[in-house]
């Protein structure tokens, strides 16, 4: 059995090699193309919905001219209609109307070429306009962007607001010294601003595209934080990290080294974490988990008391009034433990995870908006 296990691990470490020798020998264009195929649909709709609300007001000024205009006309042409049906028009000389125009020129000349005058202007002005409205409508455009927009088209950078990263520090956490290593590790939640600066524009272009790969590989990393607030020494080291991390991560995907340089800002909360947690705190006792036992027939339980912290009040509150439900939730979804989870650090924090799950779930069927943000273990007794 462990031989096949073995063999069954050395072919999919050939495999593995093989795959990652086939990235390398493939051109960094295909990647390209893929991920380009990958967003074109949301870019393409993205820029559809960009364009839909001057598309319709351009829409509704073209069939408002349409209908302005073909009434002005229309107006025209019913005039002169009526005049060519009237009794005026076929009494008139015929040969009269048509040398009218120039008898007017003949005894007013100067009305006459200014007339004709201001209609070659106004033609003049029209054929310009219409040979250089490219040139025109860029100009306008420039005319109206801000004095800083085309600093800002130039640079090269992407920012990342209130990114948040998890983190684990030893002992108390904020602002350790540098004495013993501490006999337990905890989690804090780090919010940084996130700035970006790409090796060029190109580079700029592919990271945009590339942003939710960029967000799932930066909540990846483990950061080598010492303390919290950030030391400038700390903030450096964790920068120059992050730089390398990505590179790499992109570098599997057949780019090489989009990224020039990464500087953070930390966001300090206003409020500490502990603020007013006690409210949204409630213990559970006498929570019984079924042992996974093969070679007895008896009924082999684990009891466990814990506490929950959710992320409001409203959440406490509702599970002290059905708390009875909660605990029958819990007894009749939660499956059978093997007994060595309740004896492991790993297998505590499984049971923990899954308490975590039932609650959430719990609370989502009964339309209850909040989420269960830790669970501690109080107690476990074996029986």
């Amino acid at each position: 059995m462990n031989f096949l296990i073995k063999l069954e691990d050395a072919i999919n470490s050939l495999l593995e090699k093989l795959l990652e020798k086939l990235k390398g020998f493939t051109p960094a264009f295909v990647f390209e193309f893929l991920i380009l195929l990958k967003h074109l649909p949301s870019f393409i709709k993205k820029k559809i919905q960009s364009y839909m609300p001057r598309l319709r007001i351009m829409g509704l000024k073209f069939v408002g001219y349409i209908e302005h205009y073909t009434t002005m006309i229309r107006g025209a042409l019913m005039s002169v209609i009526m005049y060519l049906r009237s009794e005026e028009f076929k009494k008139a000389n015929k040969k009269d109307l048509l040398l009218a125009p120039l008898r007017f020129a003949k005894f007013h000349p100067l009305k006459a070429l200014s007339a004709l005058f201001t209609f070659c202007i106004f033609a003049g002005a029209a054929a310009i306009i219409f040979q250089n409205t490219e040139k025109i409508v860029t100009g306008t455009r420039a005319l109206r962007k801000p004095a800083s927009s085309e600093l800002a088209e130039e640079d090269k950078f992407i920012e990342l607001k209130n990114h948040k990263f998890e983190v684990k520090l030893g002992g108390g956490g904020h602002g350790g010294g540098h004495g013993a290593a501490p006999a337990e590790e905890h989690e804090y939640e780090l919010y940084l601003d996130v700035k970006i600066e790409a090796l060029n524009e190109r580079e700029k272009e592919f990271l945009e595209h590339m942003e939710e790969m960029l967000d799932d590989n930066l909540e990846a990393l483990e950061l080598p934080v010492v303390q919290l607030p950030l030391v400038p020494e700390n903030q450096k080291l964790i920068e120059e990290f992050m730089v390398k991390s990505l590179n790499t991560d992109f570098k599997e995907i057949g780019h090489e080294n989009p990224i020039k340089s990464i500087h953070l800002k930390q966001v300090l909360s206003s409020r500490p974490v502990y603020y007013r947690q006690a409210e949204r705190m409630m213990k559970v006792e006498d929570i019984s988990l079924q042992l996974f036992l093969e070679d007895t027939h008896r009924n082999r339980q684990v009891w466990i008391d814990f506490s929950v912290l959710a992320s409001n009040r409203n959440v406490i509150l509702y599970l002290k009034e059905h708390e009875v439900e909660l605990k029958d939730h819990l007894s009749t979804n939660v499956e059978p433990v093997i007994p060595q989870l309740p004896v492991e650090e790993e297998g505590r924090m499984i049971i923990k995870d899954k308490m975590r799950l039932e609650i959430d779930q719990f609370l989502e069927k009964n339309k209850i908006e909040g989420k269960v943000l830790e669970i501690y273990l109080d107690y476990l007794m074996a029986s």
